[in-house]
């Protein structure tokens, strides 16, 4: 985030030589309980509507026969039949229920969880590092798609599979004790059933590979979506959108027939499944036909068999439907761990590869060594030797950058647009890494220091959430009194806005801040950083939209605040400032200069 309040790179810092790997079957821990549940729930349904079929149809047929014959058929019982087919209705019907809701509720804990995790583990890497391995919006993509992908694994894995083969097995046991045909025919059945679950299986077990490129293609498709949208009005103007959507062309017509391939195959494996129950009925009248003792077949017990069979097709076919689950579910666990892997490599090696431009612009490595040192107590000198910062891909950046900044004083980096003087700032925040040259506090390597809340940012780009004005502040100093919200609000000249409001610190700033100005966005994140004292603080361009006399006030409050401290602010604006020191940059052709002003 460029609005930062805590921006540490290295506030935390992982104790073990290296981070555990996320595994699939740690997604049980969080509610375990409720999953267990959860199968016995789903384990009662399914029974449920096998049995509710069985009985029915045996119920139907017997009474029918009952009917039709005059002898005896008032010796039928209706009345406990009738019985159990209502108290299984009801219980398919309740236990359908309570296994949707202990499973979503078990869901939303789990995804909770998991994004709690991984989100936290991810927060805590510096952003330097974080820039040079993913985009942020690989890490959203990640923490969002891959973790909804991992719940695949127990609701479309794990449970079905575990009540499929219960009740298959329940099945088996009934068919083998009640027809009264030969060990062979019993074995053929078996056989047949045993087929129709492993046919899925080994689906799933081929699908994971399969499952693994068409994650890689829909990645890829993303990406070579996003890159031209960033610039989609220019590459219209220009009548380049075709030519530069090729690539994304190509890449989605390539997922399509991943992704057709995979619709073919699922079908099959639904149909073999289906054939697999279609033949395992044909065993069951095959063997009554042969039989020799077909004249004592019960028939409305023939019929509830070959009921369950045809039944039992809704629990196992979405097996097969379901094959690319399991590989899905492997795929995401991996990218997750890959973010995990990078976050320990980088927290956890002793030097850390950075890159440095030398004469020919061509990265080499220098080693940076672990933050491990407290903030100085006294006051704080600042030394920058020939600075290089550039964001990745970016034509130019801040050039040979030397500098000393003492407590007390503040300095102001100004400098035509596109000289470097955000992507500074940026480098001192630990947004980016120094390229080249040399930042040290105290004669100490800048990086060296344990920062923890002790560094504040205020970047171009600010973190304006919707919700009240209060719970925006408060990101700044979670325990922070109303009193000291509105103190915070009357530095940066806010105090009449705020007594205009209704609502007063309730007020709330809509989405990205959309019920206020800039300025006033701009103004609360400001505020939100001089909640609380920090030895640091970096100001890009803090008095954008505010007139002389607001400008002038709200740095006289700044600087009252951060008298003691260091002070580095990035401005435009040019006035009567008070004792501070200048950094002119320059575009192209660099020039560094400091005058005391």
């Amino acid at each position: 985030m460029s609005q930062r309040i805590s921006p540490n790179p290295h506030e935390h810092q992982m104790t073990d030589k290296h981070v555990p790997a996320f595994r699939l079957r740690d997604m049980f821990k969080p509610s375990f309980d409720l999953w267990l549940i959860s199968w016995l729930l789903g384990l009662i349904f399914a029974i449920s509507i096998i049995a509710l079929l069985m009985i029915s149809g045996w119920f139907i047929t017997s009474a029918a026969l009952a009917g039709m014959l005059a002898v005896g058929s008032h010796a039928f019982n209706y009345m406990v039949p009738a019985g159990i087919i209502r108290m299984l209705a009801m219980a398919r019907t309740a236990s359908r229920y309570g296994e949707l809701m202990v499973s979503h509720h078990a869901v939303f804990d789990l995804l909770k969880t998991l994004r709690l995790s991984f989100f936290n583990r991810l927060a805590a890497k510096p952003l330097a590092e974080q820039r040079q391995a993913l985009h942020s919006a690989q890490y959203m993509h990640r923490l969002v798609s891959d973790i909804d992908k991992l719940d695949e694994f127990i609701l479309r894995v794990i449970s079905p599979w575990l009540i499929s083969t219960i009740t298959m097995i329940l099945l088996a046991v009934f068919i083998g004790f009640v027809l009264p045909i030969s060990t062979l025919l019993k074995l053929v059945i078996f056989a047949l059933l045993t087929l129709a679950l492993f046919l899925p299986l080994c689906a799933s077990y081929l699908g994971i590979a399969q499952a693994q490129r068409l994650a890689e293609a829909s990645e890829s498709r993303r990406h070579k979506l996003l890159a031209p949208l960033a610039i989609i009005t220019q590459l219209l103007l220009w009548q380049q959108w075709y030519t530069q959507t090729k690539d994304y062309t190509a890449q989605d017509n390539a997922l399509q027939k991943l992704e057709w391939q995979a619709q073919k195959q699922r079908s099959g494996y639904i149909l073999g499944i289906q054939w697999l129950f279609y033949l395992s009925i044909l065993a069951v009248l095959f063997a009554v036909a042969t039989s020799d003792t077909s004249a004592s077949f019960n028939v409305p017990l023939i019929l509830a068999v070959i009921l369950g069979l045809l039944g039992i097709q809704e629990i196992v076919v979405p097996l097969g439907q379901n094959y690319l689950s399991l590989g899905n579910s492997i795929a995401a666990k991996n990218r997750l761990n890959a973010l995990l892997k990078q976050q320990s490599d980088s927290a956890n090696m002793t030097k850390d590869k950075v890159s440095k431009v030398d004469a020919t612009n061509e990265p080499a490595e220098i080693n940076v060594p672990h933050p491990s040192l407290p903030l100085p107590t006294d006051v704080l000198t600042a030394e920058l030797k020939n600075v290089y910062a550039k964001i990745p891909k970016a034509l130019v950046g801040a050039q040979n950058v030397s500098a000393s900044i003492q407590s007390g004083t503040p300095l102001i980096i100004r400098g035509p647009s596109g000289c470097g003087k955000s992507t500074l700032l940026q480098m001192l925040a630990g947004e980016l890494p120094a390229l080249s040259g040399e930042v040290t506090l105290n004669g100490k390597a800048w990086n060296d220091y344990d920062w923890k809340d002790q560094l504040g940012y205020l970047g171009q780009q600010l973190d304006i959430f919707d919700q009240s004005l209060a719970a925006n502040l408060r990101l700044g100093k979670a325990n922070a009194s109303d009193a000291e919200l509105i103190a915070a609000l009357d530095k940066v000249g806010l105090s009449s806005w705020l007594r205009a409001q209704p609502q007063g610190l309730a007020t709330p700033l809509g989405e990205y801040g959309a019920a206020i100005s800039g300025g006033q966005a701009r103004r609360i994140a400001l505020a939100r950083l001089l909640l609380k004292p920090r030895r640091v603080l970096l100001l890009d361009e803090p008095f954008a939209g505010l007139d002389t006399d607001n400008r002038a006030q709200v740095w006289q409050n700044v600087r009252a605040h951060q008298k003691n401290d260091l002070l580095i602010i990035v401005s435009h604006h040019e006035w009567n400032m008070g004792h501070c020191k200048s950094l002119i940059l320059e575009e192209s052709v660099f020039t560094s200069d400091l005058a005391s002003t």
